[in-house]
């Protein structure tokens, strides 16, 4: 890592020079966890630029992603990538070429990009790069902080470790520091990625901003009316939302009146609206597609229980903690979820919500029709859960912990 002599610390402690974030899709409804990063960064007084492979200029132009400056990536065959390039190539170009046939990045048009990006930085104040997901945003941060002489990072998250792992070894080898959301993802990188480096991986839990998420005082069911379940997240196979959809209709089976509301989009949507067709649950379970979330905080204000049934898909690819699962949370919602991944750290069984085996509908429902008759359990889950989140989950202070690795990083060197 290039040090400088301009590279002195700043009244808050961190040194000069701005940080570049690379994500590969900016904004994504989806990712929330990324958005209050780049918020609370921002907040707390850290500079930096973002660029991103695809930037949805549309979306990124309306609240709250207006609230962050992205540069969508220019594409390879852009003049001024093709510009770059050649200065890159000319002032280095057998580290170029070693990169190149090392194959760093994936895919070539993504190397060219990578080589722009080298250029950039060093055309601008920029003291360290850092990536969302060790996809191609990964690889490009790793390339071009090779080329510009500084250090890089990364967040893994779940996909991109259990799904997709190109070179994620070589990744945390030469970077600064990965970080991680969870213990599970932790350990499982430890393990089989970094038994060289383990130091080099950090977990820092996703973080929540409580202004977003105040619950009214009294939870207590509204009599007279059903249970109303709520669930939220991408219309995909580990989601496990026709689970879900079973339990519902073994519970009306059973007598219980029940609501279902499932929230979000994705490609499984028709197979999931043939399947509450085949069971006849058009007036239980609805599908509202994807809605903003705003919204998404009125509903949970106004469900019974949160439930979200992961499994581990055909695919390998499962999830974290759903960012979805701490919100409920938040709003002080008892949560049935399953035992996959890291959602234990969140969702303690018994505690603040219930755990059953992914993939099992009859234990889903024999735990929902648990809270539905006791709506004191309920109420005590709740407080608990909203506890938990406060305690782990804080947005200020997760953030903080991230700050204070890109402190580390920029630290000068002997």
């Amino acid at each position: 890592m290039r040090v400088s002599g301009d590279n002195v610390q700043d009244s808050r402690g961190l040194y000069r020079g701005t940080i570049l974030y690379v994500l590969t899709r900016f904004p994504v409804v989806t990712e929330t966890f990324i958005l209050n990063e780049l918020r609370e960064m921002r907040r707390q007084g850290i500079r930096y630029h973002l660029f991103a492979f695809r930037l949805d200029r549309e979306m990124a132009a309306r609240p709250p992603y207006n609230e962050i400056s992205a540069t969508e990536l220019p594409r390879p065959w852009a003049p001024e990538v093709i510009r770059a390039n050649g200065c890159i190539w000319a002032d280095s170009w057998p580290l170029v070429y070693r990169l190149l046939c090392s194959r760093a990045c994936r895919k070539l048009h993504h190397f060219f990009q990578a080589v722009y990006l080298a250029d950039w930085v060093k055309r601008h104040d920029i003291s360290h790069i850092h990536a969302h997901y060790a996809y191609q945003s990964t690889s490009a941060a790793r390339v071009a902080a090779c080329l510009a002489g500084i250090g890089y990072s990364f967040t893994a998250h779940a996909n991109d470790i259990y799904k997709s792992d190109w070179k994620i070894r070589e990744k945390i080898a030469d970077a600064a520091f990965c970080v991680t959301c969870t213990g599970y993802n932790a350990r499982y990188l430890r393990e089989h990625y970094a038994q060289s480096c383990p130091d080099k991986i950090f977990k820092i839990y996703h973080g929540i901003d409580f202004k977003q998420f105040s619950p009214g005082s009294d939870r207590a069911r509204r009599t007279g009316r059903s249970i109303r379940i709520l669930s939220v997240g991408r219309l995909r196979e580990k989601k496990g939302f026709p689970f879900l959809i079973e339990a519902c209709s073994l519970l009306i089976d059973q007598g219980l009146s029940v609501k279902a509301t499932i929230v979000g989009e994705g490609r499984d949507r028709r197979d999931l609206e043939a399947m509450i067709v085949k069971k006849g649950l058009e007036d239980v379970v609805t599908l509202t597609g994807a809605i903003p979330h705003s919204e998404v905080a009125r509903l949970l204000e106004d469900a019974d229980i949160f439930v979200l049934p992961c499994i581990i898909a055909s695919d390998r690819s499962r999830d974290g903690i759903p960012n979805v699962i701490l919100e409920a949370m938040a709003m002080r919602l008892p949560v049935i979820s399953t035992t996959v991944s890291a959602i234990p750290e969140a969702v303690e069984h018994g505690k603040t919500g219930i755990l059953v085996p992914p993939g099992d509908a009859p234990a889903l429902a024999g735990a929902i029709s648990r809270l539905a008759n006791s709506p004191d359990e309920c109420i005590k889950m709740g407080d608990a859960g909203r506890k938990k989140v406060m305690e782990k989950f804080d947005l200020g202070s997760n953030t903080r912990s991230l700050i204070s690795l890109f402190k580390e990083a920029l630290r000068p060197r002997p």
